[in-house]
């Protein structure tokens, strides 16, 4: 790694942060957590769980740029060299695989409601997933060097369909009714925050991969506060108003009714297109890892990924939003406990690793097996902190 790579300031990578997080799910997020509470305790889980990922993110982030490596390679300390790329590598190619599988699902929901609404043909969901997942695809295995322009077109426009949302919203509807909004179900506050805290798990995790180019320690730290809270607060924000003012959590309804429904879908596929592209290239990049490929095979990789990807979005895993991200929370988030208790508090971080360190792999499994056993709300935050405190007590125990 030259060095000169080595001076990306904080604003650069608060730029690409923020360019991941606007996305259709941050809005989903508020529309989801809408159904079940008010406005003022959304924000506040909004809040509370995105802070909590920055500040394991923003640990992850200060090791990255001290050891200049990746979310893998950083890994290979705590798991061993093959058990970080079973382990680590897995979860983030399922992960970021069930994202794919989302995201193409809310592109071909939209395009099937853009059709109905201009008076088109009507094409069944699945087969719009179908079509919508190949073509993004295609755009990560051949048109990847073109996404950066995608993005240039793409974050700029949905911004401006949010205001233009918002906008409209409060022409006909006040502040005060959004403050005064009673949801008809209830959740558990600390549910909700859990809810949040695994939106952006998998951001945190795989921080190291982008934030190792940081120029500074404070630059890492800054990018991912600046970058994530702000915008992912604001999605969830507005995800939750368009949700109370239209009547509906379904996010495509909500830009339907908002008029121009061409005009919104497009700017939604777009967003979609974007974001789902990094998706399944991460996905391609971690199964091609696993398998010990060569990076010639990446693109062939990334295809077959892809497909599986398709597969899920036409049998629409969108209706399992809820449950998937729980899944993500419950096997991603004791992945940063093990990390950090291996550089900050049993200080044993080796750059010369093992092939597989059992007590990381045992550390990491007692954190997931809590987070599946207990029923307490706050399990979230305690399979991180489980598996940090099994990691150091092996260490101490096995020295």
């Amino acid at each position: 790694m030259e060095n000169s790579q080595n001076t990306t300031k904080w604003f650069s990578l608060a730029g690409i942060w923020f360019g991941g997080i606007v996305s259709v799910p941050a809005l989903l997020v508020g529309s989801t957590l809408i159904a079940s509470l008010s406005f003022g305790h959304s924000i506040l889980a909004g809040l509370v769980g995105f802070s909590f990922v920055v500040l394991f993110m923003s640990l992850l982030s200060i090791s990255a740029v001290e050891k200049r490596k990746a979310t893998v390679s950083l890994a290979s300390s705590s798991f061993g060299d093959h058990g970080a790329k079973l382990i680590v590598g897995l979860v983030i190619g399922l992960s970021t695989l069930g994202w794919f599988g989302i995201q193409s699902n809310i592109a071909g929901a939209s395009f099937s409601k853009i059709l109905i609404e201009m008076n088109g043909p009507e094409i069944p969901v699945w087969l719009s997933s179908v079509f919508w997942g190949i073509i993004m695809v295609l755009t990560a295995v051949f048109g990847f060097k073109y996404l950066k322009w995608l993005n240039y077109i793409a974050v700029p426009a949905i911004v401006l369909l949010l205001i233009y949302g918002l906008v409209v919203t409060f022409k006909t509807h006040s502040f005060q009714e959004i403050l005064s909004f009673k949801p008809q179900e209830k959740m558990p506050l600390l549910q909700a925050i859990s809810f949040t805290i695994g939106f952006i798990s998998v951001g945190g995790v795989i921080s190291p991969d982008y934030n190792r180019f940081a120029a500074t320690k404070k630059d890492a730290i800054l990018g991912s506060i600046f970058g994530i809270i702000p915008s992912a607060l604001c999605l969830l924000a507005i995800g939750a108003i368009l949700a109370i003012t239209q009547g509906t959590y379904d996010i495509v309804d909500i830009f339907s009714t908002l008029g121009f429904p061409f005009f919104a879908m497009s700017i939604l596929i777009l967003a979609t297109w974007t974001s789902n592209v990094m998706n399944i290239y991460s996905s391609g990049l971690a199964f091609n890892d696993l398998f010990k490929l060569n990076n010639s095979q990446r693109s062939k990789t990334t295809l077959v990924v892809g497909l599986v990807g398709i597969l899920l979005a036409a049998l629409g895993i969108l209706t399992h939003f809820m449950s998937f991200i729980t899944l993500l929370t419950i096997t991603i988030t004791p992945i940063a406990g093990v990390m950090i208790s291996d550089y900050y508090i049993s200080k044993t971080y080796q750059d010369m690793p093992q092939k597989v360190n059992w007590k990381g792999v045992i550390s990491w499994a007692s954190g997931v097996i809590l987070m599946l056993v207990m029923t307490s709300q706050i399990k979230n935050i305690l399979g991180i902190i489980v598996a940090a405190l099994v990691y150091y007590l092996l260490q101490k125990i096995m020295k």
